[in-house]
């Protein structure tokens, strides 16, 4: 009896103990009782997020003759080439997400555009303290603390430390005039993403810690991506695997930093092309991932959201093996013939007879379009338009390409107006230049230019001469008026008719008895001469 006593007293003290850990501690009631099942079942549901996001539609895949893209198990994706913005992979590119510390990329890239590597970034109170404890934090600082600007970005990529990415955020809002708080650079960061093209973005800190208006899309963020990875530093700084540094100048050690990115050198799904790569992770997203790399001279950016560790590595090694395999750079220069342009390259002279022979108009040397590696140029469909009569710039028209209705890139048509004058034939300073320019498309019409002294708005008519083909037509001209000389030659010293067969034999007659007459002059001044001197001779 008292033993039973004793064993249902030990029941319940071990009851509230067990009450008492659940809730003075982050684990589950459960996880306690049956921790192997609790962690069967999450690996369960993980496995079953996966698979359903594996399912979801990937839209590139619908595009008519595009490869086929592989399925991964990210909620978003994109893979977009770098300069001509060209979506080769497509997934949920327009949902809006929560992109944890890849917001970064964004303060590291105003933070770089605005102010010298060299610049002081002082800690306030608040960069500090706001932060998370059980976050990504560099630690080791307090307000009033000051760090290099180049150190602290080093940090921020690195390391992703949300303390320091707070205190530059801080710093460049207060150098471009604004209040040095998260809620100024915040806006500045908005503002930033408009201008690269962002529609489904909004940023409320510096740092991508969770808040529910904190919010991008795998497009904006390739955006953004691009322009950051445009700049050799941050892609030097976003590809380092560890960085020391003296925290505060009267440390005797170093201060060590290391990346957990799983893409850099050494490590686990190291890939070979990296140009930079930026991780993020809040309970509420998930794994997210933006990367650059480059290959054969093309450069692709891709971003990774919602996605489980560590697929968001394989993801990206996946998705950028699909864009280097099946596409490909294609200069719009070297293949373009529906817009040839003729330029006057007949003269290889600054100044020649004929004036400056600089191109007139050109299309951009280094202008490129995407295409699947079995499309050739021809199947691109071209759209030309035309610029402002009343631009600064040089460029009169653009032309933009599609693939598939997918935009693949394009190019400018740029106008080169010269200063140097044409020859002169006599002493006055002549204000017109002859240059040359042919452009074989008929509805392409230059722009005029209009202004005058007095501000009135005159219509200018431009008349191009191309010099080389003037010139050809000329030599041209010459040689049919030669040969039509020499046939009338041939017909006045020829006949072949019976009367002219005879007028040949009479002249020929003629000829010889001239020939003749002519011989036996000389014949008889011979003789003359030499009766001559023999009589000479005898006396």
């Amino acid at each position: 009896m008292i033993f039973h006593k004793n064993k249902k007293f030990r029941d319940r003290l071990l009851a509230g103990i067990t009450l008492v850990m659940v809730l003075f501690s982050n684990t589950s009631f459960t996880d306690i009782v049956t921790s192997g099942s609790a962690v069967s079942f999450a690996e369960t549901d993980i496995n079953e997020k996966i698979e359903q996001r594996k399912a979801l539609p990937i839209q590139s895949n619908s595009i008519e003759n595009w490869p086929i893209g592989p399925v991964i198990g990210a909620q978003s994706a994109i893979l977009m080439e770098m300069n001509t913005k060209t979506i080769l992979y497509a997934k949920n590119i327009h949902e809006k997400n929560y992109p944890a510390s890849t917001t970064k990329i964004l303060t590291c890239l105003l933070a770089m555009q605005n102010c010298a590597m060299n610049e002081t970034i002082t800690f306030t109170h608040d960069s500090i303290y706001d932060v998370p404890v059980d976050g990504s934090r560099l630690g080791g600082v307090d307000t009033g603390d000051t760090m290099a600007m180049e150190q602290a970005l080093y940090c921020v990529l690195v390391q992703s430390a949300n303390d320091v990415a707070t205190a530059v955020g801080e710093h460049v809002a207060e150098k471009l005039g604004k209040e040095k708080t998260v809620a100024a650079f915040s806006e500045l960061m908005n503002e930033k993403a408009k201008e690269l093209g962002c529609k489904n973005t909004n940023f409320t800190n510096c740092n991508g810690l969770y808040d529910d208006n904190h919010y991008t899309t795998a497009y904006d963020l390739a955006l953004i991506g691009c322009s950051f990875f445009e700049n050799e530093l941050l892609c030097k700084m976003s590809s380092t695997t560890s960085y020391h540094f003296k925290l505060k100048p009267d440390d005797e050690e170093d201060t060590w930093i290391a990346t957990k990115n799983q893409l850099y050198k050494g490590k686990t799904y190291e890939y070979p092309y990296l140009l930079g790569s930026k991780t993020g992770y809040v309970s509420q997203s998930g794994q997210t991932l933006v990367s650059a790399a480059e290959k054969n001279g093309m450069k692709l950016v891709c971003v990774i959201l919602t996605e489980e560790t560590p697929y968001q590595f394989e993801d990206t090694v996946t998705l950028f093996q699909y864009g280097f395999e099946n596409f490909q750079k294609v200069s719009i220069n070297d293949n373009e013939q529906k817009y040839n342009i003729d330029t006057m390259d007949f003269f290889d002279t600054e100044n020649d007879l004929f004036g400056d022979s600089t191109p007139l108009i050109s299309i951009e040397n280094d202008a490129y379009v995407i295409l699947p590696n079995t499309a050739e140029f021809s199947d691109a469909v071209p759209t030309l338009t035309y610029s402002d009569e009343h631009t600064d710039t040089n460029v009169i028209a653009s032309i933009s390409y599609t693939y598939s209705d997918v935009p693949i890139g394009g190019c400018n048509l740029v106008f080169y107006k010269s200063n140097i004058p044409a020859f002169s034939f006599s002493t006055n300073n002549l204000d017109s230049e002859v240059s040359g320019a042919n452009i074989q498309e008929s509805d392409v019409e230059l722009p005029s230019d209009s202004a005058t002294d007095t501000g009135q708005e005159t219509e200018t008519r431009i008349i191009y001469i191309n010099v080389k083909k003037v010139l050809l037509g000329i030599l041209m001209v010459a040689a049919i008026v030669i040969l039509i000389l020499f046939i009338a030659s041939i017909i006045n010293s020829y006949s072949f008719s019976p009367k002219g067969q005879s007028s040949k034999r009479r002249r020929q007659r003629r000829k010889e008895i001239r020939a003749a007459k002519w011989q036996a002059r000389k014949s008889a001044r011979q003789r003359m001469l030499y009766s001559s001197n023999r009589k000479r001779g005898r006396h």
